[in-house]
């Protein structure tokens, strides 16, 4: 969980489904960078491809289709579960966080709409794909940054974010 703030003022705990989602969603990306081998070789004018090739660049496919169904999910129970926070007392780090996760929500809905325009309908999408893989790569890699200083720190914030119930 991207944020700064100290969290013994916000005690906000994303729900066990907020949860499951977010982490179904890390590993279907890393899926998607891993298939995504697979999709110039099945494009190849010279060589056909091979059968392994088309099943990695189908399960490309649908999952990136499972992806944008789960943050268009994710988006609706952030929205129907918003964090209580005083808008004038938020820091820079919290709007900060608040910013880097919105960009990768509409980040990865955007390559995931991306990724079935130019799969099923223009191919032409296929740069503004590629485009918005970049972005979600730069925000993810922020993302991870920001979680691994939590965790370092120690604070509350990477526990947010885990399936199991934190002792305290």
């Amino acid at each position: 969980m991207l944020e700064f703030e100290n969290t013994s003022q916000t005690a906000h705990r994303y729900t066990r489904l907020q949860i499951v989602l977010h982490w179904l969603v890390v590993i279907l990306i890393a899926e998607q960078w891993f298939t995504s081998k697979a999709i110039p070789r099945t494009h190849s004018p010279f060589l056909p491809p091979s059968k392994t090739d088309l099943l990695m660049h189908m399960a490309h496919n649908y999952a990136g289709m499972v992806i944008g169904l789960l943050m268009t999910v994710r988006l609706g129970l952030w929205i129907l579960n918003p964090r209580q926070v005083d808008a004038g007392r938020r820091s820079w780090q919290s709007k900060t966080a608040s910013t880097v996760h919105w960009a990768l929500y509409l980040s990865v809905l955007g390559q995931a709409s991306t990724g079935f325009v130019s799969s099923y309908l223009w191919q032409g999408a296929v740069p503004f794909h590629q485009m918005f893989w970049n972005l979600t790569l730069t925000l993810v890699t922020l993302h991870v940054l920001a979680a691994a200083y939590h965790l370092v720190r120690g604070d509350d914030v990477v526990r947010k974010m885990v399936p199991w119930p934190s002792k305290q």
